[in-house]
């Protein structure tokens, strides 16, 4: 599952986002590295914890969060959506202003 955040400025709206899980204003977020030092973000209360961790990738439209997972523990098509969900929910209540609209896939 991903989202695409369609924005003219994906930069702004990734620093914005890394900027807020820094300063713990997004209390059940965190970043987390891959192997490849990548940022995953992760849902923090135990339930969802290390589950299924989004990874910000470009995209031709602007921003993709692209579902990721540690090794070998692929969760399942409801985890997905229930993450899917709540970084949804947190990119329209904190960063509409960076983008003109979602698409979920």
């Amino acid at each position: 599952m991903t989202i695409i955040v369609h924005t003219k400025n994906a930069k702004s709206l990734l620093d914005a986002i890394n900027n807020k899980i820094e300063k713990e204003e997004l209390k059940t977020w965190e970043i987390r590295k891959n192997s490849k030092d990548q940022i995953l973000y992760n849902h923090t209360p135990e339930q969802w914890s290390n589950t299924a961790l989004f990874k910000p990738l470009n995209h031709e439209k602007g921003l993709e969060l692209r579902i990721n997972w540690w090794t070998g523990k692929e969760p399942d098509e409801a985890t997905k959506g229930y993450i899917l969900g709540r970084f949804t929910e947190i990119l329209m209540v904190h960063f509409r202003k960076y983008f003109d609209f979602l698409e979920t896939r």
